[in-house]
């Protein structure tokens, strides 16, 4: 008995510790703009992993002109818009999410929410008030969330839009878990190129650049977006930039980048009936990922390429307003009586710019910028 109660002020102290540790963690992680907390490491884990600073408070007024509305639009979609009265944003951010899975996690870190996602916005160091957001969603309790995120920041505009089930359609009916396997990329790669397309048309209004960043990016290289910007304003053929995506284990994670062999005549000219899944095959066994094209490159260094990944992805708005979109079909080598052999999506839209007059150039940032992808999707 004399042993059991000389030990007891030893828990005592434990459990204080534990309890005082347990604020210090929950004080440091649930701040008024609030982020998902990650224990990553020990010192993410002691509260040592702070969200970015806004920098750009200074420029921004006390007595704001928010205006909020929200509606119901005629397909059915729920649209939440607010905006800063007398701002004028060009650049446009966009993004989709199925549902709060979308943000993913790293290894041994707390699942991601959309408060990392604004956290990352943040840290690119951009006036929000340039900025506007669009985000497209097929979960209620996601809209809400992103509704509750955005207040406390000054972006220029933001356009949220609620669609039950992906917008319908047989993409929506996809196990989460088998959206990866080959027998459902046509059908989801189809269905994701829809979502871009619409969330794009619905989105945009006066800006010069879009910026499409995927909901399982977590980390953007310093300057990227102020690069692939800078390249647009600098140079009239540049109509769609991206970067290359790493991933903690993987050093070219997006494997929709590429550039073709055009020393192989199969891919350059036209491709028979009977030849299309040759082709296609071939390309796969020939073509050169990001990872070896911008090998000994500098930041500097722009790129051509022939096909873009989703992960980021800039498009100048202009060709956007000339109709260049996401195809929803294999396009490469379409016929009136079937679809084309590569193409689809992030995959078709250099294709599809490189037929404009001028200015839809497709390329790649060289050098040591890059997106960081989530570990787990």
């Amino acid at each position: 008995m004399a042993n059991r109660m000389r030990f007891a002020p030893n828990r005592v102290v434990l459990f204080s510790i534990a309890a005082a540790l347990g604020l210090f963690v929950l004080f440091h992680s649930f701040e008024p703009r609030k982020r998902a907390w990650s224990c990553k490491t020990l010192s993410s884990c002691l509260g040592g992993n702070h969200p970015p600073t806004y920098k750009h408070w200074d420029g921004v007024p006390l007595d704001l002109a928010v205006g909020k509305n929200e509606k119901t639009l005629s397909d059915g979609t729920v649209l939440y818009h607010q905006h800063i009265v007398n701002t004028n944003p060009d650049i446009l951010f966009l993004v989709l999410t199925r549902d709060g899975h979308s943000w993913s996690r790293d290894f041994r870190s707390t699942r991601r929410t959309v408060y990392d996602f604004i956290d990352m916005l943040v840290s690119t160091d951009l006036d929000l008030t340039r900025v506007s957001l669009g985000l497209m969603t097929s979960s209620r309790e996601e809209f809400e969330a992103t509704k509750k995120a955005v207040m406390p920041l000054p972006f220029a505009r933001v356009a949220l839009f609620y669609r039950e089930g992906d917008g319908g359609g047989a993409a929506s009916r996809i196990p989460y878990e088998d959206r990866h396997k080959a027998e459902y990329q046509r059908l989801r790669r189809g269905a994701i190129a829809s979502a871009r397309n619409y969330l794009m048309a619905r989105s945009l209004q006066d800006e010069s650049h879009v910026i499409w960043v995927d909901a399982d990016i977590v980390e953007f290289s310093p300057g990227v977006i102020q690069k692939m910007i800078g390249h647009a304003e600098t140079r009239d053929d540049v109509g769609i930039v991206t970067a290359i995506c790493v991933q903690t284990i993987t050093p070219n994670y997006d494997k929709n980048a590429w550039t073709v062999n055009r020393q192989v005549p199969l891919l350059m000219g036209p491709v028979g009936d009977g030849d299309l899944d040759t082709a296609a095959d071939k390309l796969v066994e020939t073509r050169t990922y990001l990872d070896e094209l911008i090998k000994g490159t500098s930041d500097d260094d722009l790129l051509p390429v022939d096909s873009v990944g989703g992960t980021i992805l800039y498009i100048k708005a202009s060709i956007v307003r000339q109709g260049i979109n996401f195809p929803t079909s294999l396009v490469v080598g379409t016929t009136w009586s079937h679809e084309g052999w590569v193409g689809i999506e992030s995959e078709g839209i250099c294709y599809m710019t490189s037929h404009l007059d001028g200015g839809g150039g497709c390329f790649v940032l060289g050098g040591s910028h890059f997106v960081r992808h989530a570990d787990w999707s």
